[in-house]
């Protein structure tokens, strides 16, 4: 039995966005040794794989350091980062529902530790 078949089918999570209208959301930034490469590539999937191509001149100033420091960083619009830490149940977002819920339940604890009715306070909700 293949790995595939013995897997149950993982539910689909509704889109947000189709690329095909907005075109890349995700970016890569490159560094090399402090200094940047390339400043938000845009590219289709955040699953990259990049390829940094040292030229002699920074591999020779590299050897004269003893070191060499590639960094590479991949980003998304502020919508699409939201969107992908939403997957995880316990991210909050900085303006979203499950903020909103958790800012209600925090509220409502505070209110019962401190004996009073949430209800009662006004702009707590």
């Amino acid at each position: 039995m293949t790995e595939t078949a013995s897997r149950p089918k993982r539910q689909s999570i509704k889109p947000t966005y189709d690329s095909s209208e907005t075109g890349p959301r995700y970016h890569v930034t490159t560094w090399l040794n402090g200094r940047v490469i390339t400043w938000e590539h845009r590219v289709d999937d955040p699953f990259v794989r990049q390829t940094v191509t040292v030229g002699w001149r920074d591999l020779l100033r590299s050897l004269l350091r003893r070191e060499l420091i590639v960094k590479v960083s991949v980003g998304a619009d502020r919508d699409v980062m939201e969107d992908v830490l939403e997957l995880d149940a316990n991210a909050l977002g900085y303006n979203c529902t499950r903020r909103d819920e958790f800012n209600g339940s925090l509220n409502a604890a505070l209110s019962a530790f401190a004996g009073s009715d949430p209800a009662d306070q006004p702009g707590l909700n």
